[in-house]
């Protein structure tokens, strides 16, 4: 990934208006439903082989050395398909794609770079193509500033080859204003809620009844 500060700065602005603009007490979770995902029948060599693809990849990143990303993509794919999430539009063909992982002029204002990728599912949708979908943590450190970490969906096309599965697609899918920032809220309740709140349920419980006895009486 390239720098993401834009992306950054605008997402803060609005990340406090979407929450409060838009969400009401009723509302608020309910599109955040985590169900555990099903078990896709699948090779397992050729989902051990697509997944050391992506665990490569993020190897590369995080060598500093981005270009040689370029070596895990297919070079007879003529129109590889690459969305950044901090871009505005999609890259479409090598010129692209080369000039976003291999620039003239690396941005200098980048220090550092570290990625990790997990909670990663395999898809075969023919004998030499797979769909990947997984979690992807970055975090940048940039001159001057703190080092900053987003969680991005990410989705692949792999195709296999001589020399083993390749991409040909990627595309990153960040999440809206609205979820970040309740991910952002949720990440913040101090250790020991669960216990917290059974217990203040019975309190409420027991204000409760006290007050319809009272109202009773």
């Amino acid at each position: 990934m390239n720098l993401k500060v834009h992306a950054r700065i605008a997402m803060a602005e609005l990340l406090m208006a979407a929450i409060f603009l838009f969400s009401s007490p009723v509302q608020a979770g309910g599109h955040k439903v985590i169900v555990p995902p099903p078990k896709i029948d699948i090779d397992p060599a050729v989902e051990a082989d697509v997944k050391a693809v992506i665990h490569d990849t993020a190897e590369r990143w995080n060598s500093q050395d981005f270009a040689t990303i370029l070596e895990l993509w297919d070079p007879d794919e003529p129109f590889p398909t690459y969305l950044a999430e901090e871009q505005a539009q999609w890259f479409i063909g090598w010129e692209r794609l080369r000039g976003y992982l291999d620039p003239a002029r690396p941005n200098p204002a980048i220090e550092v770079i570290r990625e990790e990728m997990s909670n990663i599912h395999v898809k075969l949708i023919a004998p030499d193509l797979a769909i990947a979908v997984w979690d992807l943590h970055f975090e940048m450190k940039i001159i001057a500033a703190h080092p900053i970490g987003e969680n991005v969906r990410v989705s692949a096309v792999l195709r296999r080859t001589d020399a083993g599965w390749r991409y040909i697609h990627w595309a990153e899918s960040p999440k809206t204003a609205m979820v970040y920032i309740e991910d952002l809220f949720e990440r913040d309740v101090a250790p020991g809620w669960d216990e917290y709140y059974e217990n203040a349920q019975q309190r409420k419980k027991e204000v409760w009844r006290r007050k319809r006895a009272e109202t009773n009486n």
